[in-house]
């Protein structure tokens, strides 16, 4: 098995990619804890009162726990995502707690895309998935301009790789 290259250097994502997943992260906590705290204030003013009505917050309890988790985690994901060009394939890696490294081959490469949400662009911020044969892979949160250029290049690449078969 080839060992992992120690002196690999990643190129990180956009440092404005925390914040914009801390946004979305608030936006989610406030939608959906205030639904089913709604919910379940409907829910207990239509029912005879009981020792279980407070198991009806419970649906908002945990969302509350789970963005607050999510918010928590958020900035150590950013941190570890990027991505390093080697000579014949892309290296991406990804998560906090639990560490991805994808390699993609240039040569099995079909289609790259770049993807921005509104939001995203008001971050200037684009994700940018590789397609292969087999599997898909996403860089999120890279700039606008090295997003454009990293799809460009690595087309260029599974090109010239692919004319060689």
């Amino acid at each position: 098995m080839k060992a992992f290259p120690a002196d690999l250097e990643f190129h990180p994502v956009s440092p404005k990619l925390t914040t914009y997943r801390q946004l979305v992260n608030v936006i989610s906590l406030v939608c959906f804890v205030t639904g089913f705290t709604v919910a379940a204030v409907i829910f207990n003013a239509q029912v005879d009162p009981g020792f279980w009505h407070g198991l009806s917050y419970i649906p908002a309890v945990w969302t509350l726990l789970y963005d607050l988790g999510v918010m928590i985690v958020t900035p150590y994901q950013v941190r570890v995502h990027g991505w390093a060009e080697q000579s014949d394939d892309l290296l991406i890696r990804s998560g906090a707690v639990f560490r991805k490294y994808e390699a993609v081959p240039y040569g099995r490469l079909q289609f790259v895309e770049l993807s921005q949400g509104p939001l995203q662009r008001k971050f200037d911020l684009a994700n940018v998935t590789i397609t292969t044969a087999g599997s898909t892979a996403t860089i999120h949160g890279v700039p606008t301009r090295q997003a454009t250029r990293l799809r460009d290049d690595l087309t260029q690449r599974g090109y010239a790789l692919l004319a060689g078969l």
